[in-house]
């Protein structure tokens, strides 16, 4: 790169000036002035104006070509480079020397010279033509010169210095490039590495966190191990503590059970050696807006056999044979008559009855719901046990036929229940009377039907229940209007012990008594109610004179005491259930009931007697 050519140097004239006349000057300084400018001094002729100085002689020399400047490639992270102005470190350019003229010749006249050349030679300097040859240099300008060619040449020295620089310069920005670019591309691989470090870093604390977690759920777990092991110790000793616990209570439990075993069968053959009949006593449960008036004693001797009563203040203590609250259930109840009910399979005549006011379970107590496998009543249960004995014995020899009868006490008439036709009411009590025989009451007309299934006998009660009389009362939804008999004559043989018997059980669910004033009848109703209460009255005569031991008991005082004559006064077993209303509103008739029940349990009727014969005395 070549320096640029330094600025023409205008010398101060001497002499001269730029506003100051030439013809002024003196003689001397003309001359001095021509003999500066290389021309003739002229006498009163104006001085040519002097040439510009950009039009002096240049020096020039040959120069080395520059090395192109190629700048660094800029990586990422270096910043953007932006080349620096050039300057001009060339020397400037010589001070303008006056050449010599081309055209004119110190040897020369300058009027010699053609009009053309000499107007080229005026042209070119600028100045008039002069007549004669140019003077040499000054002293002073050669020695300008010579300083200017030292200043030259220490300013390319210089150059040079800075060029190599330069060249230096351009090496270690190269040699940088190449170490930034490697430092870029491992920055980039150390950030990589960072980020994944991070990550991995990240994950880790996660799985520390979790192990931590985990940490803690296993010394839980350890601690709770520690404190299940000893738990378990204190289970398994206190298991081995209630175990035997248990087995103690379980033998007191059985011992108080074969105890109350032994009772039952002693207070029974206590009964029948007496004759007594067996009361026992169930308290339907209370309705949502009914309040009760019953209690029962919690001294050991009268539990599950007293009941207490308050009426009007005061209260009234009963023991029966058995009493049974308002949480029992129908296979509770049940399991307590099964024995009298198989009784009749052995060749006893056996009388179940239900005694008490309207509206408090009677019949839900004999018969129940029969399509409700816990709802079944004293009458399903006592047939379903029937027959399932019945089929038991047959593996040892027996063989038994059954017949069932069903009659009602309606008004004093006994209806058929089990008839295709009912006789009228005017006609019915002509055709069905009540004779007496060796096996029990027998009535004439009556329909009876052999019975070989628990599902035959189940179509019967269904056929009853929709033939007998029910009605509606102001305490009861459906109050039974008559009074109820279901009759199983049972013969069974047994061929190999050569042995009959011969049993009847009666199942009779009464009619409840109810006050006038209470039930709110009239009519119809006002009728059955007279005859009810008429007949339970004439019970109650019969209860009476049994308890007094009278030579003449009234049993042909009404149509029930007469059916129930062989049960009452003969040689049966009998037993009676009392059924309890617990409102304090129905303790009058509650008391009424328990006292009948008391007089009822201290009947002595007789021993029963089994009635068995040989098989070689059947008749044909």
């Amino acid at each position: 790169m070549d320096p640029p050519a330094m600025p023409a140097r205008r010398r101060r004239p001497e002499v001269l000036h730029d506003k100051e006349n030439p013809a002024d000057a003196q003689p001397g300084e003309r001359q001095r002035t021509a003999a500066g400018t290389g021309r003739q001094p002229l006498g009163a002729a104006p001085t040519p104006p002097e040439a510009p100085l950009s039009s002096s002689i240049r020096i020039e020399r040959p120069r080395r070509p520059d090395p192109p400047l190629t700048p660094a490639p800029q990586t990422s992270m270096d910043p953007p480079l932006t080349p620096a102005p050039q300057t001009s470190i060339d020397p400037p350019a010589m001070p303008a020397r006056r050449r010599r003229p081309e055209v004119l010749h110190d040897k020369e006249n300058p009027a010699d010279a053609q009009p053309e050349e000499r107007q080229r030679t005026a042209a070119g300097t600028g100045r008039q033509p002069l007549a004669g040859a140019l003077p040499p240099p000054p002293p002073e300008s050669l020695q300008n010169e010579a300083d200017l060619l030292k200043e030259v040449e220490s300013l390319r020295i210089e150059l040079q210095h800075v060029r190599q620089d330069r060249d230096r310069l351009l090496s270690y920005m190269g040699t940088y490039k190449e170490m930034t670019e490697k430092s870029v591309i491992e920055l980039e691989n150390a950030m990589k590495k960072a980020s994944t470090l991070q990550e991995t870093c990240s994950s880790q604390r996660n799985i520390i966190r979790t192990l931590e977690s985990k940490l803690a759920t296993v010394e839980k777990l350890k601690m709770s191990n520690m404190m299940s092991s000893e738990t378990m110790t204190e289970y398994e000793d206190m298991k081995k503590l209630l175990e035997s616990v248990q087995l103690r209570l379980k033998e007191a439990e059985q011992t108080i059970l074969n105890g109350e075993i032994l009772r039952k069968k002693l207070h029974n053959t206590i009964l029948e050696l007496k004759g007594n009949i067996r009361v026992f006593c169930r308290v339907r449960p209370l309705l949502p807006n009914e309040s009760g008036a019953v209690s029962y004693p919690r001294n050991i001797q009268d539990i599950g056999r007293g009941i207490e009563l308050l009426h009007n203040a005061q209260g009234y203590s009963f023991t029966f044979d058995k009493v049974f609250d308002h949480s029992a259930t129908q296979e509770h109840v049940f399991t307590e008559i099964s024995q009298l009910v198989q009784s009749a399979l052995d060749g006893y005549k056996v009388c179940i009855f239900a005694y008490g006011q309207t509206g408090s379970g009677k019949t839900y107590t004999m018969m129940g719901n029969p399509e409700l496998e816990e709802q079944k009543g004293m009458i399903p249960r006592s047939l379903e046990q029937i027959f399932q004995a019945t089929q038991a014995l047959n593996s040892q020899g027996w063989i038994y036929k059954i017949q069932a009868s069903m009659l009602e006490i309606y008004l004093e008439t006994i209806r058929d229940l089990l008839a295709t036709k009912h006789i009228s009411q005017d006609g019915g009590s002509s055709k069905h009377n009540i004779k007496h025989d060796a096996q029990g009451s027998i009535v004439s007309g009556l329909t009876v039907i052999d019975v070989t299934s628990i599902s035959e006998v189940s179509s019967l009660l269904r056929r009853a229940a929709q033939s007998r009389s029910v009605g509606r009362t102001q305490m009861n939804e459906e109050s039974s209007r008559s009074h109820c008999v279901l009759t199983l004559r049972i013969f069974g043989v047994n061929e190999r012990m050569d042995q009959q018997v011969q049993g009847v059980l009666n199942l009779i669910d009464l009619a409840g008594s109810e006050r006038l004033n209470k039930s709110g009848a009239t009519g119809d109703q006002l009728k059955e109610a007279v005859a009810i209460n008429k007949s339970l009255s004439c019970l109650s005569d019969v209860i009476f004179s049994i308890a007094k031991k009278d030579e003449h008991v009234p049993f042909r005082n009404s149509k029930l005491t007469y059916l129930l004559q062989p049960c009452l006064g003969g040689d049966s077993k009998t037993l009676m259930f009392v059924n309890l209303s617990p409102e304090v509103s129905s303790t009058g008739e509650s008391l009424c009931s328990l006292r009948f029940a008391a007089r009822v349990n201290s009947c002595e009727i007789g021993i029963p007697r089994r009635q068995t014969r040989m098989s070689s005395d059947r008749p044909s």
